[in-house]
């Protein structure tokens, strides 16, 4: 069981890395998780085979799993979004500052409420 749950683990990892690395441009660290992810994968079908698990019901495990990591996964693209937002909103409310240009601080502040509101659901 402990196996599995490592394998399991080690999925989400390899997901969220890959994800980030593609959000980012990182794609060094996209290749790692995708490794990862799919090192993951067999390691836990040989798991499922050793452990005698019928084919629907290792299919089953497989296809939960998939709909996890996508949650995962989706997750950690809006906390990305969010941070990026944020990071945006700092620039235009600083460009505001320094022109005077009221509808840019507005527009950053709008910005900042979207990223924070993005990373914290």
């Amino acid at each position: 069981m402990t196996e599995r749950l490592q394998n399991t683990t080690n999925q989400y990892i390899g997901a969220a890395k890959e994800t980030i690395g593609q959000t980012l441009g990182y794609p060094d660290m996209a290749a790692d998780g995708a490794r990862q992810k799919s090192q993951a994968e067999t390691a836990q079908k040989v798991v499922g085979q050793t452990l005698g698990l019928p084919g629907m019901a290792a299919e089953g495990a497989a296809q939960k799993s998939n709909a996890e990591t996508q949650q995962k996964v989706d997750d950690a693209r809006a906390q990305v979004r969010g941070v990026g937002d944020e990071v945006e909103s700092k620039i235009k409310q600083k460009i505001g500052d320094l022109t005077n240009d009221h509808s840019m601080k507005v527009d950053g502040a709008t910005t900042e409420t979207q990223g924070t509101l993005q990373r914290n659901i």
